[in-house]
């Protein structure tokens, strides 16, 4: 295992309690997208990747056959396994591991699901290769990730932002390089979309676990920032910052042999 991927797995396994009850993942009409876009059915073997307090996880095994929620930070998964079995749900399980060497046998799973996650992946078309590699000649992959800004400068001042809130960040890629990682792990984009999505900034920076000092600096900088680039990413009320404006890339791919 990569220093990075040691990283996330120990600030993921901290942050467990705090994404079980973040609003953002726990539910929101993007994650309804992904199961539209995802359409489990009864037989469907599915694995959810980096599947965190399997808030998606849950959502797709209350439609499919069997669910395996799959993530690299251990405080993650003993979550997942402790909210499984309070409400029972039999077809459902949580196990550990690296996106990018997936202990799966080929063409395994009808379904493939990763949302708001692949930023934090040292290789994103090493995990796609991956996701190919495991899915059925006849199935689908079904993402959600932040999508970088069109306007470079937006998209480096976020990225920087990014980077400065949270270690693990990697990068939020274009649609373009979207696309590109797509080709290059084996997959073929069949339709995509593009979903904004709206963060209360207070619940957003606290998150990772900055301390009052780092979030002072962080939010200066962001107020400090020329209107026009600041505006775009962010709502101000009497010089606080509200919101933050984000964007969705949601896609379903398929193997690009079909």
């Amino acid at each position: 295992m990569s220093e990075h991927d040691r990283d996330t797995a120990k600030q993921f396994s901290r942050q467990a309690e705090a994404y079980a009850a973040s609003p953002s993942h726990a539910r929101g009409e993007d994650l309804d997208m992904v199961l539209d876009l995802a359409a489990p059915g009864p037989v469907d073997l599915c694995l959810d990747l980096a599947t965190g307090p399997g808030h998606t996880a849950f959502r797709v095994a209350a439609r499919a056959g069997q669910v395996i929620g799959f993530d690299i930070a251990t405080g993650m998964i003993e979550v997942a396994r402790r909210r499984a079995a309070e409400v029972d749900q039999a077809n459902l399980q949580f196990v550990v591991g690296d996106v990018h060497a997936l202990p799966f046998a080929p063409e395994t799973f009808d379904l493939v699901t990763c949302r708001i996650a692949p930023h934090h992946f040292r290789d994103v078309p090493g995990a796609l290769r991956e996701a190919a590699r495991v899915l059925s000649p006849d199935g689908r992959l079904v993402i959600e990730d932040s999508l970088a800004p069109d306007d470079t400068a937006a998209a480096a001042f976020l990225e920087a932002l990014e980077t400065w809130r949270d270690a693990t960040h990697v990068h939020s890629l274009s649609r373009e390089e979207w696309w590109a990682a797509c080709a290059a792990g084996g997959l073929r984009i069949v339709q995509d979309m593009v979903y904004r999505k709206r963060h209360d900034f207070d619940l957003w920076i606290r998150r990772t676990g900055l301390n009052t000092e780092q979030i002072a600096a962080i939010a200066g900088h962001i107020l400090a920032a020329p209107a026009g680039l600041r505006d775009t990413l962010f709502e101000i009320e009497d010089g606080r910052i509200t919101v933050l404006k984000d964007r969705k890339l949601i896609f379903r791919a398929e193997p690009a042999s079909r």
